[in-house]
């Protein structure tokens, strides 16, 4: 394995990673001590002296790079480390990959097989401050999501106490089951996690911890990085070498002291649902998602890029726990959007047919990736600013009700040599192999899955309703929903709502399927878009159309649910290709297809905010060769049978 700076692998833009040099001796003296690291990339303050942080005032951090060796084992270590986020933050401690936050940039070629050991040499509990807040807390009028520090928050015993146990998922990584990175598999302090991976795509993945009730605050922690597996086509004529930039884009709330100034602790701020929400320490209260109102980009908060004036790949990825980001582009003298600056080249699982421009906005739910080329060579000496946006309200605003406190994302800083700048022309075709799928292309013997996600009997927190197909309702006992589209009608029982009940969802290795998310947020219950992954398996949205759901009543014992399909929505650009995780906006359907991939084991599908994946919106899938797969029906098939004459 090698470990090295994005400097010595494909240079760098700018002054970005000054210092990264020595990012391999580092890692060395690490594994050496299994001790607290530093990583001094930013030059800053020791103490807290800023209430508030100053955008676009330090350079990107480009991650490290880490080339894993085909004939042998690979170690990472998880390792507590200290970074400095911002230069006006004091260094934060965190836990980390291999001393770097993000981790390594994994990068191979596809058809490579290797082998990692990721080493849990975390110390002490987590770095995370973890509080409750009342709706309005001492800011009324303001969401507490956009005010830093805990304030009155309620503080969370149970997280203080939290030591390291964790487990690695390559997300959109097609490996056993038994490599998955499974989320009740976790390994404590001292332990290794084992795992074998060969892709058989170019994509660009990421790797984060998945620990079972605690996925949300270890990755807030700092448990995230990159696997880009190259293109195997390399006469695109696409930017590469320092001209191929990742973007991990990810949202953070920092502890304040008694002056209201910035610690550099990291805070995760949840808001209770309800004014009686906080019953007692043994239950966990009803409450909203993690948001924060800073936003890092590399791990540096607002942070700028120096680029030259010409097309730069960037691979995005929203590592977010639970925000959704609206990208636009805009010049930073007029404030106004650069229409057409971002052409799309790929998405979660590879690269298109063929480029897309993106009109003005890219839109990234958590987990989702998008491949994008930017062309500054039209913007010499202009300053462009990257940031998050809501449709229908001005560009650049602040937006509290959607929880951006903060439209800030990076700034691009483009060099003016005085000579005349050259564009870059896209390819006029990517992927030569890519099709884009309907639902004619989905042969017939589909194996077909309904998926809810509705809410508890409070109407306030979200669950997930695995569905499956009766004749008719049920005369007596559980929660159905009858789907009705046009003339045409369906009945579906609900059979599991957590991660414990009884697994029901088997399947086959390397065939097709075709699944269908309904989200069902009946009036009075808060609207929630939800990101819903599915591990091992590559898919493509065939059809999205919203649903009635004006006669649903989630509080009854026992009910059938009406939910009537409507018209056809749009499919934004940025999910018209292979991907791994589909958005379900509120009150619509997202029927996707694909292939299971031909890796086996027990796997799990969820929703991607990671306090609803920890809160029990994640289910168990497991995936059989062809011929076990007939056995294991013949024999549920007998219990079915047996359980059927008592």
């Amino acid at each position: 394995m090698t470990l090295r700076s994005r400097r010595a692998f494909i240079g760098i833009a700018g002054t970005a990673v000054a210092g990264a040099a020595a990012f391999g001796d580092l890692y060395a003296q690490r594994r050496a001590a299994h001790s607290e690291a530093s990583t001094e990339i930013l030059d800053g303050v020791g103490d807290p002296r800023f209430r508030e942080l100053a955008p676009f005032k330090d350079p990107l951090r480009i991650p490290a790079i880490l080339e894993p060796s085909a004939d042998r084992m690979n170690d990472v270590d998880m390792v507590n480390a200290t970074i400095r986020l911002h230069s006006q933050l004091p260094p934060t401690h965190m836990w980390t990959y291999a001393g770097h936050f993000p981790g390594p940039t994994i990068t191979v070629a596809k058809g490579v097989r290797y082998r990692i050991a990721w080493n849990n040499r975390l110390t002490g509990t987590s770095p995370v401050k973890a509080v409750w807040v009342d709706p309005e807390g001492p800011f009324p009028g303001r969401l507490p999501y956009n005010v830093p520090g805990s304030n009155s928050g309620r503080s969370r015993p149970e997280v203080d106490a939290l030591t390291a146990w964790t487990t690695v998922h390559l997300h959109g990584g097609q490996q056993s089951g038994i490599y998955d990175g499974a989320t009740d598999c976790g390994v404590a302090t001292g332990e290794t996690q084992l795992a074998e991976y060969l892709h058989d795509f170019s994509a660009h993945l990421f790797y984060h911890d998945h620990a079972m009730a605690v996925t949300a605050l270890n990755v807030s922690s700092g448990l995230v990085g990159n696997v880009v597996i190259a293109d195997d086509q390399a006469n695109l004529g696409l930017p590469q070498g320092r001209y191929e930039i990742p973007l991990m884009i990810s949202d953070v709330n920092f502890e304040t002291d008694t002056f209201g100034r910035l610690t550099g602790q990291l805070l995760v701020k949840r808001v209770l649902l309800g004014q009686d929400a906080y019953r007692n320490s043994q239950t966990t209260p009803r409450s909203i998602p993690f948001f924060g109102p800073f936003t890092m980009v590399n791990g540096v908060v607002w942070p700028h890029l120096d680029v030259e004036a010409r097309s730069y790949r960037f691979r995005f990825v929203n590592a977010s726990a639970a925000r959704a980001y609206r990208l636009v582009v805009v010049d930073a003298e007029t404030g106004m959007p650069v229409r057409g600056a971002m052409t799309l080249v790929g998405t979660d699982l590879g690269l298109l047919g063929e480029p897309r421009p993106i009109d003005e906005a890219l839109s990234l739910s958590t987990a989702e990736r998008a491949d994008i080329v930017i062309d500054f060579a039209a913007h010499p000496g202009r300053r462009l600013n990257l940031i998050n946006t809501v449709a229908g309200q001005p560009v650049g605003s602040v937006a509290p009700l959607a929880l951006i406190a903060h439209p800030e994302i990076m700034q691009f800083r483009v060099e003016d040599t005085g000579r005349p700048s050259t564009r870059t022309a896209m390819p006029a075709r990517l992927a030569s192999d890519f099709h884009r799928l309907v639902a004619a292309d989905v042969p017939q013997a589909t194996v077909e899955r309904v998926v809810v996600t509705g809410y508890d009997r409070s109407g306030l927190m979200p669950q997930l309703w695995e569905m499956k197909e009766v004749v008719a309702a049920p005369a007596t006992g559980g929660t159905t929903v009858q789907l009705i589209d046009g003339t045409k009608s369906r009945t579906f029982r609900r059979v599991a709502t957590t991660f414990e009940d009884t697994t029901t969802f088997f399947a086959t290795a390397d065939t097709w399927e075709k699944w269908t998310f309904i989200n069902l947020v009946p009036p009075g219950s808060p609207p929630i878009d939800h990101p819903m992954h599915i591990h091992l398996m590559s898919f493509q949205i065939i059809d999205r159309r919203s649903v009635d759901v004006t006669a649903v009543n989630v509080s009854a014992d026992r009910a059938t649910i009406p939910i009537t399909v409507g018209q056809p929505l749009a499919i934004l650009p940025e999910e018209s290709g292979w991907k791994d995780t589909v958005t379900v906006h509120a009150n619509t359907l997202v029927t996707v297809a694909g292939r299971i991939a031909g890796k086996t084991g027990k796997v799990v599908y969820h929703c991607h905010f990671l306090d609803h994946e920890d809160e029990g919106m994640m289910r168990p899938l497991v995936v059989m060769p062809a011929a076990i797969r007939t056995i294991h029906s013949m024999l549920m098939n007998m219990m079915d049978d047996d359980a059927s004459t008592m």
